[in-house]
């Protein structure tokens, strides 16, 4: 099935009814976890099937790395070396770059979440010390499906996104939550880590059909609503979590992965693509205040047609 088939049965149908059929017009498989940050109402489709995480597995090793700056293991102002043979290619800019830059460890921390960069990741995990202290970290907070398999190693990963690592949207969703909520290893990591969370400039999955502009903060631009969350991308395969916030109160944590779809490009209308944004417009919609006027979502050719 294309992206062309996916249609959304638009605000006036449940929101759950309005999964159920994303996920059966989809060529793969879909799950879906999403909570409200203010009633606790959830809306799921299959939350516990494990899949493939991709590059939002990048959020809980910020979590681990912000948890060891707290413990004072790592300091966040010290400066790390860029080693020429440490680049790795796929998504991020340090693969750009000469060896011998000396950024800080938060500038590296950020680089791996605004802009996914695969080295900044590895440099995180051997400052923190590799899979173990993310692992740890994901258990403590009772998430036993989040699992890092590797570094990012693409003679390890080879075509198998699962060797990266893997999670149940309902876990996903949950840290999401735990961070929105600062239960996340306390106040001062969970601020740390949504702070960062909202560099990110990839918004073309659960938000692409929203108003939300990754840019907002540093123009002084006023938002109906701010996202700070984690997006990956691997063939056949697209995953998206994290927090929005409405401008005028509330909000929601939510976790959207698929995998397996028929369509493997990376064009932006892709199918797994589509399906995600499709399922984020329907969340925004369904929590949107009523009293806030018209909710913070564009049209799309992918909406039925009244």
């Amino acid at each position: 099935m294309t992206a062309g088939h996916l249609t959304d049965s638009g605000p006036r149908v449940d929101v759950h009814t309005r999964i159920a059929d994303l996920a059966g017009r989809f060529s793969g498989r879909l799950a879906v976890a999403a909570v409200d940050l203010t009633t606790g109402e959830r809306v799921e489709w299959q939350p516990d099937l494990l899949l493939p995480t991709a590059s939002v597995i990048k959020e809980p090793i910020l979590v681990a790395l912000l948890r060891a700056a707290e413990a004072g293991d790592v300091d966040l102002d010290s400066r790390v070396v860029l080693e020429a043979d440490a680049r790795v290619g796929g998504s991020g800019v340090l693969k750009l770059f000469a060896g011998g830059l000396q950024p800080t460890v938060r500038d590296v921390a950020t680089l791996m979440i605004a802009v996914s960069d695969n080295t900044a990741t590895n440099i995180v995990l051997d400052l923190i010390g590799g899979l173990e202290p993310v692992n740890d970290a994901m258990a403590e907070l009772g998430l036993a499906t989040i699992r890092l398999h590797n570094a990012v190693d693409f003679a390890l990963i080879g075509d198998d996104v699962r060797r990266l690592g893997e999670a149940s949207v309902g876990d996903l969703c949950e840290l999401g939550r735990l961070i929105a909520t600062r239960q996340a290893f306390g106040e001062a990591v969970s601020a740390a880590a949504e702070d960062i969370l909202a560099t990110q400039q990839y918004l073309d999955q659960a938000m692409r059909y929203t108003l939300a502009n990754p840019y907002a903060r540093e123009l002084g631009l006023v938002a109906p609503l701010s996202v700070a969350s984690k997006t990956g991308f691997f063939t056949g395969t697209r995953v998206d979590a994290g927090i929005v916030r409405f401008g005028s109160g509330g909000g929601f944590a939510y976790a959207v992965a698929n995998h397996e779809a028929s369509d493997t490009s990376f064009l932006p209308e892709a199918e797994g693509a589509v399906v995600n944004g499709l399922v984020g417009r329907a969340l925004v919609e369904h929590w949107w205040p009523a009293d806030a006027g018209a909710a913070p979502v564009v049209p799309t050719p992918y909406e039925a047609a009244p």
